[in-house]
């Protein structure tokens, strides 16, 4: 489940619902965070076994498109279904769901080139932006960020 979609999809699963609780990196161009340094296989292994011990998973940004992503998201999720984060209902439908309407808000007033880090709740958390051809991170260092921000709102077990 690779490819999100902004506006209503037809087939497609509903955010909230393929989150399950874990977070989210949402890529505008995964192919600009491919490395070409290692074979795509062992890549891909690593960025598997990371991404799921981290609860966290990825998704390239379709906006209004309905074409899937054929990128190292998708490779990496080993699933090729599209994501939507509104509903296909009617328009009472979609204006319950606040967060989903604020995080397409959000999605669509974004630069050309992003990578937003969303929680469970479809609340944003971070954001990347950079230009073409400067991304200078990997989404290795991306999990590091989200590491840190998941720590911080967790409440102190030390008294």
């Amino acid at each position: 489940m690779a490819t999100l979609c902004l506006s209503a999809a037809e087939g497609a699963v509903a955010m909230r619902d393929w989150l399950d609780g874990d977070w989210c990196m949402v890529f505008s161009h995964p192919e600009d965070f491919e490395d070409q340094g290692l074979e795509r296989d062992r890549w891909l292994d690593i960025l598997r076994q990371e991404f799921q011990a981290e609860g966290v998973r990825a998704l390239a940004c379709a906006g209004d498109q309905q074409a899937s992503d054929a990128s190292w998201v998708s490779a990496l999720a080993e699933d090729r279904r599209r994501v939507r984060l509104l509903n296909a209902g009617d328009e009472a439908e979609r204006v319950f769901d606040l967060p989903a309407l604020a995080l397409c808000e959000t999605l669509r007033g974004l630069p050309a080139r992003y990578v937003l880090i969303v929680d469970d709740t479809l609340t944003r958390r971070g954001v990347l932006r950079y230009t073409p051809g400067r991304a200078h991170c990997s989404p290795l260092e991306l999990l590091a960020s989200i590491h840190v921000l998941r720590g911080a709102r967790r409440p102190s077990l030390a008294a």
